[in-house]
């Protein structure tokens, strides 16, 4: 890996090897609920202690006086390697790509991905790039097998850390991270209704070897985003139990 992507890796990613990104990059679909007040939000997550955020363009530029020294900045990018340099210029710490899709990838997609993962190398900044498998309905596919080639394929294509699904057991999910030659975070999809659900998939994942979670609705949506934060970092860095964390949120 080279120097700028070392150094900003290690603004992303804490010392034990673990991260979590609040995904904040909803805003593409239009106003959505729980960050309506984007600069509140982020505040709430930062005090929470979340190691990075994730955004898009203009917001990066909206957060970054508060960001600056308190957390890192990834940054949601299209398929197209001059917003690559954008974030260079930026500051960010990271570029992401979003991909929900069949797997393999068609050879223009293919194509897409690779340049993204050039441009990064390029210009040293670590690239996420987010690979999760869909029906021909767009609903994710929970199934290990699909999961394990959104995943490698995320990295082969140049993907220094790949976002895709959570699904199975920790056992079983061990088989896609020991496919994929990169770190995986796993991403929070929809709003769950069961906090405990939340929590005992950050658990299975970080027990199955993932690098930790890309998470948004469920803990923006959540009635104090900055305790639910605070439950999750416990889990993830210093690998409490669902109870201890759980126990948290009824303070």
């Amino acid at each position: 890996m080279n120097t700028g992507k070392v150094l900003r890796t290690g603004r992303i990613v804490a010392k034990d090897g673990k991260h979590l990104v609040i995904a904040l990059d909803h805003g593409m679909i239009g106003i959505t609920k729980g960050i309506e007040d984007i600069e509140e939000t982020v505040r709430k997550v930062t005090q929470g202690g979340a190691d990075a955020l994730l955004v898009n363009p203009g917001i990066a530029k909206k957060v970054a006086s508060y960001a600056s020294g308190k957390i890192g900045i990834v940054m949601t990018i299209p398929f197209d390697p001059s917003f690559v340099k954008l974030a260079v210029k930026l500051g960010v710490d990271a570029v992401k790509t979003t991909y929900f899709g069949s797997v393999p990838l068609s050879e223009d997609k293919y194509n897409q991905f690779s340049a993204i993962g050039l441009a990064a190398e390029e210009w040293g900044i670590p690239y996420m790039a987010e690979v999760v498998p869909v029906d021909a309905q767009g609903k994710t596919i929970y199934e290990i097998e699909e999961i394990k080639k959104a995943a490698r394929i995320g990295a082969e294509l140049g993907g220094d850390m790949v976002k895709t699904a959570y699904a199975g057991t920790p056992m079983e999910y061990r088989k896609v991270v020991k496919a994929c030659p990169v770190p995986i975070t796993v991403m929070g999809g929809p709003k769950m209704e069961s906090i405990a659900d939340l929590l005992k998939m950050v658990k299975d994942s970080i027990d199955a070897g993932a690098i930790g979670g890309t998470i948004g609705r469920n803990i923006w949506q959540y009635k104090d985003p900055e305790k639910m934060t605070r439950a999750i970092v416990k889990v993830i860095h210093e690998n409490e139990s669902v109870e201890e964390a759980l126990k948290i949120l009824r303070e």
